[in-house]
Order: C-alpha cells, then structure tokens, then sequence
C-alpha cells in the first residue's frame, strides 16, 4: 500500500517499452477542472457506491469503519464496524456491492483480522467477508449476518492489497500483495501453488482472484465449477477452503481450474501489492495500479476476461529485476504495463506508492477515457490517455500536497480523491458537465 521499504535503483530496462513518465498529454481537459471536498472522515482508504440508485457514498476507514455520506451529509451512525488488525498497512481495506445489492442487501469487505485468536500464518490472516444490511434499515448493516467467505495466510503486516470489486461478469474480484517481504523472497508472485515456509502453508499471495460468490463447493477436492456450467471444469483444488468446503465456487474459465497443483481462485499474478484496481464501465478492461519496490510504480492492463501474468519479481515496472528462482528462466507470456514512473522526479521530489484510480467515464465531457492516479508520498495526481494507435500519455494534474491513497466513484462515474489524512474530494469542473446535479448531492 503506502508503507514500504526502499531499495537501490534498478537500471536493466525491459526492452520493448519505455517508461512513461511526462509525456505531451494531447486531449484539452477543462481549464477549470478541480477538486471539490465533500467530507472528511479518519484514515478514509476506499469510497465506493452501491449501484441501486440510492446516489449513497460509502466511506472505508482503516480502522474498521464503513460510513456513508447522504445528501452531502456523512451520517452519524456507522454503516458497519469490522474489528480490525491495523498495525502498518493492516486494517478494512475493501468493500463491494453484490450485483443485486437492491435486492438482497449483500456486500462484502476485506480486511485483516483482528488479533487475538488463531493464525493461518505468521501474521494475522487477510480475510473476505459477506455481509447484509438490516431489515428496514438500509442505512444500517446488521453484524450478525457476517459469513466469512475465505481467508488467506500472511507473514507481514504489510503488501496486503486488499480490493473489492464485482467485475461486468458477475464474479468477485480481490486483490492480494506478495506477503510483505522485500523482494519477495519466496516468490509468492510467480508461484500458483501453495508453498510452504518455515512449517506455514500460504497461498495466493501476489495475485487477484475471481470467485463465483452466488454458488458454494461441497467438502471435496475438485472438480470445481461456478454459475452458469453445465459440466463440471478439470480436476483442480479450492487453495483457501482448508476442509474442501467453501462459500464460494470458482468460475469454470478460470485459468487454472484444468491443471493440477494449482489454486484455482487465481485468476491474474505476478504482481507485488495491487492495492487498487478498477473496471473500466465501459469496455471491461481492468486497471491495476501495482506498488513497486525501490524505484518504480506501474498501472497495468487486463483485457475483460483475460488472465495475465504481471511479471513480478522478474520485472518492477518496465526494468528488469530479477534473473534468478522464478524468473530463470524468465516466465512466457509476461505483459507489461502500460505506464510506470520513477520515484526520482526531475524536481528533486520523492516519489513512493501508486494509488490506483478509475478511467472516467463520468459527467466531464472532455475527461471521458482518462485514466486518473495519484501517490502517496509526493501527492501528485496523474492524468493519462490512450492515443488511437494504443500507446497512453501521462500528465502531472496538480499536487495536493497530502497523501492520496486512491479514488472512489459514483454510481453516475464522479471520481473522488482519497487522502489517508482524512479529506475525501470529488473531480469538478462547472464548465463542462453532461450531467445536471451528477453528483447525487443537490435537490
């Protein structure tokens, strides 16, 4: 997340990219594009909404609450409490919507489990969640309702990931950093098995699932298949349902369901601590802001339903990292990403941890396609299009001069800009907006 440690600089460079880092930004965005603050709250990580028309915000607080921000106004009883670990990066780190949010009031939060019982791991475990709301409350969940869905071993109280999000085919997305270590040592990212160290058994780390929520697997090992499969998939293996049983299925495309030893929620890998991605509403596509180690921060694509590795440890942004273990010989099929900057910038300023935004597609009329994120330490916010011939461009917006840790967004597509120290903002611009009160806020 925005914690981490920081090794020398790299200097191989993969070649067949160049690193994007100040590129001529070619589409005008309006002269009076700004942030607007829309509310504050403690340690804010995540806002996000729950498509039922409500025009409701929901604010994620580390420390383990949800809040929600209503007709401008952040109202004075939690939308949930989650007891938390919050040591480092730990703490409630996600949330999402269940499709039929409207009609079954089911949502789900990522966290890391509070101490003070048993541990898959070394460190407290990261766990997925499903919760409702009450009945007749809907600005209010009802604890009792807690189903925990899975829960993944840890060695590190930080690269937990950590996101939630449905993606356009109705299954659950959830991201996981490597376990913490530098350099991942025990090439978590690469491995799509389970692998034991110092007598703990982990799995899944440096990845992102895609489960099948709706459906659960009986106490058995494979063949396991989701919604909408007339046959069962491959022989294959649930790496979090410890007993066989699950609350959850997995897809039957997911890519590693017809192949033994193999954990069959993973669906991307290769990755270092994606602690922020998104689907374009438009296309399907995936945007992965991946944080890097000591010298560069990145933002990759995935087509929508199209698995991918990632290439961590063998690469950190574009520049080679790694030639031993995992990476020799180097893994086929490594897709690079489409953006990544140095954490040294030409104006002798610090540069550390990506936070992963949204490719609007809200009520700005020239904004539409841009891909916006931010970093942590320097606090700078990025603008970035794709030219027609594919290659993207990036641009420094502004600097906030705070610590962004990612963006939210609203049911009608307003992005709004987290910062950890509290003030959450929404993307503005009163001279171009396709949308009469797009903000839910007004009226």
């Amino acid at each position: 997340m925005f914690f981490h440690l920081r090794l020398p600089r790299l200097a191989a460079i993969f070649a067949s990219a160049c690193v994007l880092t100040s590129a001529a930004f070619a589409q005008t965005i309006p002269a009076d594009l700004t942030l607007v603050p829309v509310a504050t709250a403690n340690s804010p990580v995540a806002v996000r909404n729950a498509r039922d028309g409500s025009n409701r915000l929901f604010i994620v607080e580390k420390g383990g609450v949800i809040k929600i921000l209503k007709n401008g106004s952040v109202l004075p009883t939690p939308f949930l409490t989650v007891p938390v670990s919050t040591s480092s990066e730990q703490g409630l780190l996600g949330l999402a919507f269940h499709p039929q949010f409207a009609s079954n009031g089911k949502f789900y939060v990522s966290y890391t489990r509070a101490s003070g019982g048993p541990v898959l791991g070394i460190s407290a475990d990261q766990v997925l969640a499903e919760y409702q709301i009450g009945v007749g409350t809907p600005d209010v969940a009802n604890p009792a309702s807690r189903r925990e869905i899975l829960a993944i071993p840890d060695l590190a109280s930080n690269h937990n990931g950590g996101d939630l999000h449905f993606g356009p085919d109705g299954y659950l997305y959830y991201s996981m950093g490597d376990g913490g270590p530098q350099n991942d040592p025990n090439e978590f990212a690469q491995n799509v098995w389970k692998k034991t160290v110092n007598t703990k058994e982990y799995y899944l780390l440096g990845k992102i699932l895609r489960i099948d929520i709706d459906n659960t697997t009986p106490a058995r090992l494979g063949p396991y298949y989701g919604k909408g499969t007339s046959a069962p998939a491959a022989q294959g293996e649930l790496c979090a349902a410890q007993v066989g049983a699950a609350n959850y299925a997995v897809p039957a495309d997911n890519p590693f369901v017809a192949s033994t030893n193999t954990c069959d929620e993973i669906y991307h890998f290769g990755m270092r601590n994606p602690w922020r991605f998104s689907f374009d509403r438009r296309t399907g596509e995936m945007f992965i802001a991946d944080v890097g180690q000591g010298a560069f921060e990145e933002v990759s694509v995935a087509p929508a339903r199209t698995p991918r590795n990632f290439g961590w440890r063998c690469f950190e942004g574009f520049n080679a990292n790694s030639t031993t273990g995992s990476c020799n010989p180097l893994p086929p099929n490594i897709t690079p990403p489409i953006l990544s900057y140095a954490h040294a910038d030409a104006g002798g300023g610090f540069r550390c941890s990506i936070g992963g935004g949204y490719r609007y597609r809200g009520p700005i009329a020239q904004m539409q396609g841009v891909y916006a994120y931010n970093d942590y330490c320097s606090g700078e916010v990025w603008l970035a299009q794709k030219s027609a011939s594919g290659t993207w461009s990036t641009a420094v917006w502004r600097d906030t001069n705070g610590s962004p840790v990612g963006f939210g967004e609203d049911e009608v597509g307003n992005l709004y800009l987290i910062d950890i120290g509290g003030q959450i903002s929404r993307v503005s611009s009163a001279s171009d907006n396709d949308f009469l009160f797009g903000h839910g806020f007004e009226g």
